[in-house]
């Protein structure tokens, strides 16, 4: 897999105060790059880009979250293969949170990603575009 990633592109971090969310990374120097709203199973969703130095959070929001260590639901990491990737993948037998290539078009352009499950439960996205 290590020829199809190009550098660690996000944490996905869920939240149930965007506003608080939004105030703590902005204490650290982050700037809001994208905002949008969403929908999920029925509801919307407000997901918030902010970029702290190099690093991307994209804070979306949920009713319930884990609220302790360990509550950042997913890894990305960058690809410019995402066929490569997900094949890769499947070849070396990788567990797939679905076993398919998703389609996000909320963000500037589209981006194509699938997630991987690792064996503590944890989310890898590979994300292209």
């Amino acid at each position: 897999m290590k020829q199809f990633i190009r550098g660690f592109h996000h944490c996905g971090l869920p939240t149930c105060n965007m506003a608080a969310t939004i105030d703590f990374y902005r204490k650290l120097g982050a700037d809001i790059v994208f905002e949008t709203v969403v929908t999920e199973a029925g509801q919307p969703c407000r997901v918030v880009h902010l970029l702290v130095a190099n690093l991307y959070v994209e804070a979306y929001e949920r009713d319930h979250i884990a609220g302790e260590t360990g509550a950042i639901d997913h890894l990305a990491l960058l690809t410019d293969d995402i066929e490569g990737a997900f094949a890769e993948a499947k070849r070396l037998g990788l567990p797939f949170v679905k076993e398919e290539i998703g389609i996000t078009d909320y963000w500037p352009g589209t981006a194509r990603w699938f997630h991987l499950v690792g064996p503590s439960g944890e989310h890898i996205e590979f994300t292209q575009g």
